[in-house]
């Protein structure tokens, strides 16, 4: 019997933990994937005892069988046949063992796939090419349930599910999420919302939660769901919350009262119950004793509210939207606790009708004031919308998803979203880079909090445009992608030179972005030979920088600012969707005169 068919009659039961109930058998902390290799009598004798438990749907060992645990594509591959035969093998035996058949008694072995964590900021083709090889080799040992398990966002998912269903068509595939008992994924995706998603894909077969939570608390969780449609729900609790105790994890004993609480989770109607972090097989022995012959109950089922959305409605967005072109000005928070100046020069800029202030964050990874802190005192004492830049580099998942609520409940709507630059060489000693995330899916985030958090008025943000890259076709690709995280604008390094402006309208072309075209005035000679010579990726042509003569004063060098940047604004006004301005040495004054002129030639 196919699992689809067994799950409209049964309450399915899933085996438990594999991970926390070797380590408590053997005495043995070896990441026990790998011990498919070194031991798998071992792997096949808990596989057993699950079976011998009541579980009817077995996980192949192979949760963390990817590239950040295995030395290459060929070891992970001999990792997952070996893993799939061990389990095979086991049913098989279990068979033999109790003289049951596969057509009075089935039993079911799904190929278990977790999130490959990109620790080390790998290119999307690169893990998703990873997926693909689990994948093709999950099918090539036969393999017809797939289960991704543990998921904490959607970020790979669909393309991911896509690629098992053209590889294996008739595969059942189960999608299960960890979530805290806050009902929100460490990747910031909301229970209510994976719900929506998961029941809305024609890719997923069952979908639902494990790990993250005990029992109870996902019972509360479940029991006042109504679930869009008849689609199979999962839910494996873990034992209970564990704790430390001299460098190891502890899971307390407490079988009677896990077991309990799943049977309340599988009268709730939910289709597939069992186990994972702490839970061994005798958490389970209870549970199908008394599923068995127990009439299936169904689950409550009804169609959810769509709750009305808005989006930010500065002046900025509206301009954005309607054609014209919004100015957009950066000014480096301090380095001390001196905001006087910024402050007032903020006041200016919204004095000379300036639609959105941006700060910058940490730029060459050197401390200063907290971009989106300041931004939240300019904003609220001159009224000028302010977009500070967040930098994956300096904050953990945690600590991002953080700063965003409280972003937001300061009334901060504007965001621009960069990785960040890496710490120097030097000072990678004393100084640690975090980059649990890079920025495309630091904005995958954001567009979940938006969805979630944030649908009564959604908040607006965009990334960084490096144009300069070799590349044109993997700078467009990259923009796409950040788009598809919902990116709604771009705003680019630095225009000097005709090449620069080819680039950015080739660019524009190619993805139909909204660009804000970046200009940074040139202040003296000696600033626009260090931004020539100095500053990789900026051209300065040889042209702009024989205006900058030596011994000029400084109003003549400001005037040949204003002209340069104008004719910056004048070359690139067809192509660009705004104007970004970056202020050298905080010279606000320069910004709004080059803002005055470019507003007489109607640029």
């Amino acid at each position: 019997m196919k699992i689809g068919e067994f799950l409209k009659e049964h309450t399915l039961l899933c085996d438990g933990a594999m991970g926390t109930y070797y380590a408590a058998k053997f005495h043995n902390e070896t990441l026990v994937e790998r011990e498919n290799f070194e031991h798998p009598e071992r792997i096949a004798q808990i596989h057993g005892e699950y079976l011998d438990g009541g579980a009817r749907l077995l996980r192949t060992n192979t949760f963390a069988t990817n590239l950040n645990f295995f030395d290459s594509i060929e070891e992970m591959e001999n990792n997952i046949m070996i893993a799939c035969q061990i389990a095979k093998s086991a049913v098989e035996a279990y068979y033999e063992k109790t003289g049951l058949t596969k057509e009075t008694y089935p039993v079911y072995v799904a190929a278990d796939i977790g999130t490959i964590y990109d620790m080390e900021q790998k290119d999307d083709s690169n893990v998703l090419a990873e997926y693909h090889h689990i994948v093709d080799t999950f099918v090539s040992a036969g393999m017809d349930i797939f289960w991704l398990e543990t998921q904490v966002d959607v970020y790979y998912l669909k393309r991911l599910l896509a690629y098992i269903k053209e590889k294996a068509p008739q595969a059942y595939v189960m999608v299960s999420f960890s979530m805290d008992k806050t009902a929100y994924s460490k990747g910031g995706l909301q229970f209510d919302r994976m719900v929506r998603l998961m029941s809305e894909m024609d890719e997923v077969n069952a979908y639902g939660l494990n790990c993250g939570m005990e029992a109870a608390h996902m019972y509360q969780l479940l029991k006042n769901v109504n679930f869009p449609s008849e689609k199979p729900v999962i839910a494996l609790p873990n034992a209970g919350y564990p704790y430390q105790l001299r460098g190891k994890t502890i899971y307390g004993k407490n079988e009677s009262y896990f077991q309990k609480m799943v049977l309340q989770i599988a009268d709730l109607g939910i289709d597939l119950v069992g186990g994972c972090c702490g839970t061994t097989p005798d958490y389970l022995k209870e549970i199908a004793e008394q599923l068995k012959g127990k009439k299936k109950i169904e689950k409550k089922t009804g169609s959810p509210e769509t709750p009305a959305v808005s989006r930010t409605e500065s002046v900025f967005w509206k301009k954005l939207q309607s054609g014209e072109k919004p100015f957009v000005v950066e000014l480096d928070p301090p380095s001390d606790i001196k905001v006087e100046k910024l402050v007032s020069g903020a006041q200016l800029l919204k004095e000379h009708r300036v639609d959105l202030l941006t700060l910058s964050d940490s730029p060459m990874a050197r401390s200063r004031m907290d971009a989106s802190l300041l931004g939240s005192k300019i904003q609220r004492e001159t009224g000028i919308y302010v977009m500070p830049h967040l930098s994956c580099r300096d904050r953990n998942v945690i600590s991002l998803r953080g700063t965003m609520l409280g972003d937001y409940v300061n009334d901060l709507r504007h965001f621009l979203v960069v990785t960040g630059d890496p710490i120097a060489q030097n000072d990678r000693n004393t100084i640690t880079q975090v980059f649990d995330y890079n920025s495309i899916k630091f904005m995958g985030l954001l567009q979940e909090m938006n969805e979630d958090q944030f649908y009564q008025d959604r908040i607006v943000y965009g990334g960084a445009l490096n144009y300069q890259g070799v590349g044109v076709d993997a700078i467009a690709r990259r923009m796409k992608l950040k788009m598809e995280q919902g990116c709604s604008f771009f705003l680019t390094q630095p225009i000097y030179a005709d090449a620069d402006v080819e680039r950015i309208k080739d660019l524009k072309e190619r993805t139909d972005a909204k660009i804000i075209g970046g200009i940074m005035p040139l202040v003296s000679r000696k600033n626009a030979l260090f931004i020539a010579n100095e500053m990789p990726g900026m051209h300065v042509p040889p042209e702009t920088l024989a205006y900058y003569e030596e011994g000029m004063s400084r109003s003549e060098y400001e005037e040949v600012a204003i002209r340069v940047s104008v004719e910056i604004a004048r070359k690139m006004s067809s192509i660009v969707d705004g104007y970004y301005f970056m202020t050298p040495f905080n010279r606000v004054e320069l910004i709004c005169n080059i803002i005055e002129r470019i507003r007489e030639e109607n640029l």
